[in-house]
């Protein structure tokens, strides 16, 4: 299995297009397959090669668009500070491919990106949203805990900061088996070491700056607005975020549905890979045909 997740996403890269952004700046992307347009926005530290197993269950079925995010992969560093920039991004493509009744997929960080590009631009393009365990505001405080399991705090998220920029190579090595459920099987320790050859890959400043603006975003305010449907997925063994904080998610999202995989952690697209895109593929055929409904009464 590893090997054909490292192998796919090589041969990527071979296939990306590039996209010039306004400030010039380029954005690297494959785009494979036909039908319903499925954007799948991945986190951050990794690149768009992480969903090659995704993109290969879903092509034969639908349009499947991975990007890599400015700063990550394939794409350009020049600009890469902050999450609006990202969301900016994402506009940006989805309006150069003209793409509409978008189910966009994020994974961790691609979830902050996509819930403030809606913010920011609006969600008409869309018809449907799959959040891949993440919270809306990673950051815990004295009104919120239902950022990230460890408990970090903005004092806590200041100093892994100051670690990122100072020994990226030593903070990616911890970071990656954190992405897996621990003790599952052998399997998600390869998974790890592969995702450690291409963490460690990432430039450290650019990581340090991305992760200053993921800790400065809270998408509360936003959710009850989010009026398309949206499939939150997540880990039953996450070792970044708890299921207290799907369900808020449910909760909060008017037209949310939750799926758990229970032996994934933070990566449920490569831990399980064939009922993860089952259940992507399900949502994703649902999705576009209550938006052919609302769009065509």
């Amino acid at each position: 299995m590893l090997n054909g997740i490292a192998a796919a996403a090589r041969d990527r890269r071979a296939e990306l297009t590039t996209l010039v952004l306004p400030d010039g700046a380029r954005l690297a992307y494959a785009d494979e397959g036909a039908g319903t347009p499925v954007l799948l926005v991945h986190g951050w530290a990794v690149h768009g090669g992480f969903f090659a197993p995704l993109r290969a269950a879903l092509s034969p079925e639908f349009r499947v668009i991975t990007p890599d995010l400015r700063g990550h992969g394939a794409s350009d560093a020049a600009g890469a500070t902050d999450i609006g920039t990202l969301a900016g991004d994402l506009h940006a493509l989805i309006t150069a491919l003209d793409l509409r009744g978008v189910v966009a997929l994020g994974w961790s960080m691609g979830a902050l990106a996509l819930w403030r590009m809606i913010e920011r631009h609006g969600g008409e393009r869309l018809a449907g949203l799959v959040i891949e365990d993440m919270s809306p505001r990673i950051i815990n405080s004295g009104d919120w805990a239902l950022g990230m399991l460890n408990g970090m705090d903005a004092a806590a998220s200041a100093r892994a900061t100051r670690t990122m920029a100072a020994g990226w190579p030593a903070y990616a090595e911890a970071f990656a088996p954190r992405m897996f459920a621990r003790g599952a099987d052998g399997r998600n320790e390869t998974l790890a070491r592969w995702a450690l050859s291409e963490i460690a890959a990432q430039d450290p400043q650019v990581m340090a700056s991305l992760w200053t603006s993921m800790a400065q975003q809270d998408f509360r305010p936003l959710l009850p607005s989010v009026r398309i449907p949206v499939l939150i997925a997540y880990g039953g063994l996450s070792q970044a975020y708890g299921p207290e904080t799907s369900r808020y998610l449910v909760e909060t999202l008017p037209q949310a549905e939750a799926a758990c995989f229970p032996r994934s952690g933070h990566a449920p697209h490569l831990e399980e890979p064939e009922g993860f895109a089952a259940t992507v593929a399900g949502f994703a055929r649902r999705a576009a045909a209550t938006a052919a409904v609302t769009n065509n009464p």
